[in-house]
C-alpha cells in the first residue's frame, strides 16, 4: 500500500488502520509515506518461563534475545520440533537462530497462539539479517491471526537462519505461543520464474480488488492526476509504463498495457487505474510471499496524486510518481515488504515529494511497522523469484 502523507503534516500517523495479510503478507497492503514512530531501541523486558506444569513443549525464549547477536539458539535437528515463547508486551521481540538449517531446506513454520491475546508477526531471516519470509495472519479476512510460514530457504552463502516473533506493531497485543518447524532437507529453491503484469487503463464496472474492495473505474485521463496534465494522456500512459520497465530492468518481468490489446491468455497480475482514496496512492491485494498468485491485482488511485504534493510536478515528475508507485505495488504483490530508505521503491516513510524522484531497488532496513529488526535485498529477492534477462 502507498499511503499519502498530509501535507503541512510531519511526523507519526497513529490512526492509520491496520491492514491484514495472507501467506506472507498483507491482505489489502497500501504504502505508507508518512513517518511512523514506532519505538524499536527500547530495552526489553525481563523473560520469566512460566509454570512447566502448563507446558506441553519447551520454554525456550529467553531473556535479551531482542536482536541478531542474542538470539536464543534453537537445534532444530529433527525433521519435527515444537517449542514455546512468549511476547510480554509491545516493545517485546523474540529472536531464535534456528541449528541445523542450511541453504535449500524446505520450511513450515506454524505459530499459534496459546494465551493472552497475542496478535502475532512472524519473520525469517538469513545471517545477512536480510528478510526471507513474513506473516501476519494466514488468512485474508483475518479470520485466523496465527501466522504460518512456508519456504525454501534462499542465499547460497548463508550459513544460520533466524526466525522472529512480535506482537502486530502498535497492537499492544501479548501472550504465549507455540511453534511447530517441520524441516525437508535440501530440497533446493524452485527455479526462478517470470511475471506478466498487466497496466489495465480501460476502467470498468465492478471491478474486485479482493480484500480491498469492489470499484466503478472510468477510463484513465492524465487529468486525473491533476488539470495541468490534461491532453497529455497517451504520452503519461506511455512514460508511466516506461518507468515500470525502467525499475524492473534485468528482471523476468512482461509489462503490457492494455493500449496493446485485451489482457493475455497466460497467468499475469494486473494493475487497474483510477478513483480515489483520501488516505492511499495505490492498494495492492496482498504481499505474496514467493509469488506463489500470479494472478494477483492492486489498484492505483489516479485521483489521489492531484493536490498531493508540496507544489504542481512537472509531466515528468508526476509520471515518475505513478510509475515508481506502480512498480511498488507489484512488488508487494511479488512478496516485498515496506522498507525505510527514501530511495529504495519499497520505501514506506518518506513525504509524498519523495516519489516525484527516482527511487529503485535495494537493500534497506525493514519499515517499523513491519519488523523491529532486520533487512529486505529486494534485488537478491527478485533475483530468486524472477531470474534475470539482458546482459
Amino acid at each position: 500500500m502507498r499511503n499519502m502523507f498530509a501535507l503541512g503534516r510531519i511526523g507519526s500517523l497513529t490512526d492509520t488502520p491496520k491492514v491484514r495479510p495472507m501467506a506472507l503478507g498483507w491482505g489489502g497492503v497500501a504504502l505508507f509515506l508518512p513517518l511512523l514512530a514506532f519505538l524499536t531501541g527500547c530495552p526489553q523486558p525481563v523473560q520469566q518461563a512460566p509454570d512447566d506444569s502448563n507446558l506441553t513443549s519447551p520454554f525456550l525464549d529467553r531473556d535479551g534475545n531482542f536482536n541478531f547477536s542474542t538470539a536464543t539458539f534453537v537445534e532444530v535437528d529433527t525433521d519435527s520440533f515444537v517449542f514455546e515463547g512468549e511476547i510480554t508486551d509491545g516493545g517485546d521481540t523474540d529472536l531464535f537462530e534456528l541449528g541445523s538449517i542450511g541453504a535449500g531446506d524446505a520450511l513450515e513454520i506454524d505459530i499459534q497462539r496459546t494465551s493472552g491475546n497475542l496478535d502475532a508477526v512472524a519473520a525469517v531471516f538469513d545471517d545477512g539479517e536480510n528478510l526471507q519470509a513474513y506473516n501476519d495472519d494466514r488468512t485474508p479476512d483475518a479470520s485466523n491471526r496465527n501466522p504460518f510460514i512456508e519456504l525454501v530457504t534462499s542465499g547460497t552463502n548463508a550459513s544460520r537462519y533466524f526466525l522472529g516473533i512480535v506482537g502486530f506493531p502498535g497492537s499492544g497485543s501479548r501472550g504465549r505461543y507455540q511453534i511447530t518447524i517441520t524441516v525437508r532437507r535440501q530440497v533446493g529453491p524452485p527455479p526462478a520464474e517470470g511475471q506478466i503484469v498487466y497496466l489495465d487503463f480501460r476502467g470498468g464496472n465492478g471491478i474486485v480488488v479482493p480484500n480491498v474492495g469492489r470499484f466503478d473505474l472510468e477510463t484513465f485521463d492524465a487529468s486525473d492526476l491533476g488539470p495541468a496534465y490534461a491532453g497529455q494522456t497517451n504520452g503519461m500512459k506511455d512514460r508511466i509504463e516506461s518507468v515500470v520497465r525502467e525499475r524492473y530492468r534485468g528482471f523476468n518481468l512482461t509489462v503490457i498495457s492494455s493500449d496493446d490489446g485485451p489482457p493475455p491468455a497466460d497467468l499475469h497480475s494486473t494493475i487497474y487505474f483510477g478513483g480515489n482514496n483520501a488516505r492511499a496512492f495505490a492498494i495492492s491485494e496482498q504481499i505474496d510471499s514467493g509469488n506463489l498468485d500470479k494472478s494477483d491485482v492492486a489498484i492505483v488511485f489516479t485521483r489521489s496524486f492531484d493536490g498531493a504534493f508540496s507544489r504542481t510536478p512537472t509531466f515528468e515528475e508526476m509520471a515518475i510518481a505513478v510509475g515508481n508507485t506502480v512498480a511498488h505495488e507489484i512488488g508487494h504483490l511479488l512478496g516485498l515488504v515496506h522498507t525505510a530508505d527514501c530511495g529504495e521503491l519499497m520505501d514506506a516513510t518518506c513525504g509524498n515529494d519523495r516519489i516525484l524522484e527516482q527511487q529503485d531497488f535495494g537493500r534497506a532496513m525493514l519499515d517499523d511497522f513491519v519488523f523491529p529488526v532486520g533487512a529486505q535485498d529486494a534485488d537478491a529477492i527478485l533475483g530468486w523469484l524472477l531470474g534475470f534477462v539482458g546482459g
